[in-house]
């Protein structure tokens, strides 16, 4: 003889029969199955989804730094420039300088209606030879004021040597001839 003992109060005994229980379970089963199965499936397309966008960011990245590298500054250049700006102000104290000061004190003291022709010697190595100057001046005080403004830079001793007027197309102008001696800069 069997004895069956049912020890648990009524309100606890839900389920009439262990089938309905095994159902439950699988029902459950075949559920989370299901559920998890469509999350995977979600989850795996949303991934896909990104994974598209990332490579068209990507893409667009590689694009904007292929524009800027067209768009850094030439380099090369830049350096070859600062390279030509570094030897010109090492090369600006030495006595090379003289002969751009030379120049410029010159160039400025020509007047605006004085044509220079010719500078004797053609080398300017060195500067503290005498120089000959031949040029046209439109009256005699045009070539007056040339001479004068030569002398009174402090740089120049000039001493008019020949003036012959000359007959041009509008009228009369001075050809002149005068030497120039030129005190070099002392540089420290």
């Amino acid at each position: 003889m069997k004895f069956q003992f049912d020890l648990l109060p009524a309100e606890y005994k839900s389920l009439p029969r262990d089938n309905i229980g095994i159902a439950l379970a699988i029902l459950v089963i075949i559920t989370t199955i299901a559920a998890v199965g469509s999350m995977s499936i979600k989850n795996s397309k949303e991934l896909a989804a990104v994974d598209g966008r990332l490579n068209g960011k990507d893409a667009e990245l590689r694009d904007i730094i292929d524009k800027t590298g067209k768009l850094q500054p030439p380099v090369n250049e830049i350096n070859a420039l600062r390279s030509s700006i570094e030897f010109i102000n090492s090369n600006l104290d030495t006595p090379a300088s003289n002969m751009v000061d030379f120049l410029a004190s010159f160039e400025a003291a020509v007047p605006d209606r004085v044509l220079i022709n010719d500078i004797s010697p053609k080398n300017f190595s060195n500067l503290a030879a005498p120089f000959s100057v031949t040029g046209e001046g439109a009256t005699i005080q045009d070539v007056l004021e040339f001479v004068n403004r030569l002398n009174q830079s402090g740089k120049f001793r000039a001493q008019l040597k020949s003036n012959t007027s000359i007959t041009v197309e509008n009228g009369q102008a001075q050809k002149f001839m005068l030497d120039l001696a030129y005190t070099p800069t002392v540089r420290k």
